[in-house]
């Protein structure tokens, strides 16, 4: 074969580093952060990684306070360059009254929409733990086992209000936000004659408690400004680190401008920009944050945190604040071994919507109690939750096909209680492979539609249902002749199991590749049924063959195919129907 050798790039734009800014820090900003400065609070957050307990290369490390700092930055551009785009101007003043009725000034100054932006970016940040997210759902995690836990955090703080917002948080699991319990900490420890104190405690508990301000509110239209730079913020920051071909060039200031410009401006449709943004932050979540060997390593720290703070028997009687938030030796702020003991070649991961958060949570538990299986995971800035699924790494080959039958027979319990679900929602495809990828020695498995361009896997209860969905599919096929045949014969068995329960079917070619040899075939299956919730015989074999001679043939052909896989079976068991044949197989 021929070879075309040829420069891409012959010549490319330089990019420059080292941006060194001038952030003009407006006076209630200025007397925060002198007092933040003063109790020690800026020298902690200059130390803590912005990723937590995320691995990056030295030279690429950035701290909270660079993440401060480059938002602050950010907001004077927009001050600069973009007043005009917005509905409201940096300039624009607040009154008292939007943050609560009895609310009063300390001073006659007014803040204005540009004071509230600067406090917000510097209280938003300096509540991380060193370990950031991964030591926040530790609390979380403890405090919804341990009520007395959960009280020794609400009582934190002797204010009512606060009470309501660590009930608020705890009760919810929102670790993305616990930060900011800790930020109020920091503030009550503050000089609370200072005004720019006062006013960062109104900001932080406006945010947590956003849902109650009016639509027309200038704090509401704020706090969208401050989500908008965040974002844009941490993509700048962590593409540079996340395995993409995207990067944000902040030396560009007209580019820059540019992106601010078309989130925010009143005048145009934000639509595609906020879809950008949506993407790479999805981009980030699945490659940086949550890449999804590294969750599994992150949630196991975040319950290692949970059984260390545990083994003291007077746990409950320390104080949060001091012991475990301000003390950077505390075992949430520690550093922890990233410990691996499962396999990162194929982890099952099922995400779920905000509304089914409750079934999320009990499957988590339930998978975690499964002999072999580490389990672990994370919320989405979308409200979403996603729950990952590996195995123990040092298991024999049947101990693992074990425990991956069971982790799909737990997953997919709890995804048929999802009352409007598709019996062909991809949920169900990703169990199946999961489970199919330990069956079949741990090699690539491709499950390729055959009489239908999209439902290759569908997940029904009861007999009625499953032939139903089948004689559906084959009353509107797309399959060639001998494809039909394949499903017809899958039917077939279907109409001779009587039981009424739940089953996986796959009128599909199942493909199963050599793991060692890049899209090297090592057989292809005419179909499978699983039977996830029976004791025995949960998985049916099937060999279709569209003749009418050599009743043996199908059953040597399963025979060849299954020998190429530690799978132990009998081969008298082999069943032949004309010239098709099938082996019912038990996962024991």
């Amino acid at each position: 074969m021929g070879k075309i050798t040829h420069d891409l790039l012959p010549k490319q734009r330089s990019r420059k580093h080292n941006l060194k800014v001038e952030i003009d820090i407006y006076p209630y900003a200025t007397e925060l952060y002198e007092e933040l400065e003063h109790i020690g609070i800026i020298n902690r957050v200059k130390e803590i990684p912005q990723l937590g307990v995320i691995k990056v290369a030295k030279r690429l490390a950035k701290t909270r306070y660079d993440y401060i700092m480059l938002q602050l930055y950010l907001h004077q551009m927009i001050k600069n360059h973009l007043q005009g785009h917005l509905r409201l101007t940096y300039n624009n003043y607040v009154a008292a009254k939007e943050f609560r009725k009895d609310y009063k000034y300390i001073k006659k100054d007014k803040p204005s929409i540009g004071d509230i932006l600067q406090l917000l970016t510097i209280v938003y940040n300096i509540g991380h733990f060193y370990n950031t997210f991964t030591a926040s759902r530790a609390v979380t995690m403890l405090a919804s086992e341990d009520s007395a836990f959960f009280d020794m955090v609400v009582g934190a703080s002797t204010s009512e209000r606060f009470h309501e917002a660590a009930k608020s948080i705890l009760n919810s699991k929102n670790y993305q936000r616990l930060h900011l319990l800790n930020s109020i900490l920091i503030l009550e420890r503050c000089d609370q004659a200072k005004q720019s104190v006062s006013l960062a405690m109104e900001i932080l508990y406006a945010y947590i408690n956003e849902s109650t301000l009016p639509e027309d509110s200038k704090l509401k239209y704020a706090f969208a400004i401050f989500r908008n730079v965040r974002t844009v913020s941490y993509m700048a920051y962590d593409l540079q680190i996340a395995e993409t071909p995207l990067t944000i060039d902040l030396c560009n200031e007209k580019a820059m401008i540019l992106l601010l410009q078309e989130l925010l401006s009143e005048y145009n449709n934000n639509q595609s920009s906020h879809h950008l943004v949506q993407s790479t932050t999805k981009l980030l979540d699945d490659t940086v944050y949550n890449e999804n060997s590294n969750a599994i390593c992150y949630y196991k720290i975040s319950r290692k945190m949970v059984s260390l703070i545990t083994k003291d028997p007077s746990y409950t009687s320390t104080n949060y604040y001091a012991d475990l938030f301000a003390d950077k030796s505390s075992i949430l702020n520690r550093t922890h071994a990233h410990k691996r003991d499962y396999a990162q070649s194929q982890i099952l991961k099922l995400t779920f919507s905000g509304d089914q958060r409750f079934l999320s949570e009990a499957l988590l538990a339930d998978l975690e109690k499964i002999n072999n299986t580490r389990v672990g995971y994370y919320d989405r800035h979308s409200g979403e939750q996603t729950i990952l699924v590996s195995i123990k790494k040092n298991c024999d080959p049947s101990t693992k096909i074990y425990a991956a039958f069971k982790a799909m027979k737990c997953a997919v319990s709890y995804l048929r209680r999802i009352a409007d679900i598709s019996s062909s929602d991809v949920r169900f495809i990703l169990c199946t492979k999961f489970f199919l990828f330990y069956l079949f020695d741990e090699n690539p498995v491709v499950i390729k539609p055959t009489i239908d361009r999209e439902k290759c896997v569908i997940c029904t209860r009861g007999k009625n249902s499953r032939v139903k969905e089948l004689r559906s599919l084959l009353c509107a096929s797309v399959g060639t002749e001998d494809e039909n045949h394949e499903v017809e014969f899958l039917l077939s068995q279907l109409e001779s199991d009587s039981i009424n329960d739940t089953s996986i079917t796959l009128p599909a070619s199942i493909l199963v590749y050599q793991k060692d040899a890049v899209g090297r075939k090592l057989c292809e299956f005419d179909g499978m049924i699983i039977h996830p919730m029976r004791k025995m015989d949960q998985v049916v074999f099937l060999e279709a063959k569209n003749r009418n001679e050599k009743p043996a043939f199908g059953k040597n052909c399963l025979k060849e195919k299954l020998d190429k896989f530690p799978i132990r079976y009998n081969y008298d068991d082999i069943q032949i129907v004309s010239c098709d044949a099938y082996l019912k197989y038990s996962i024991q």
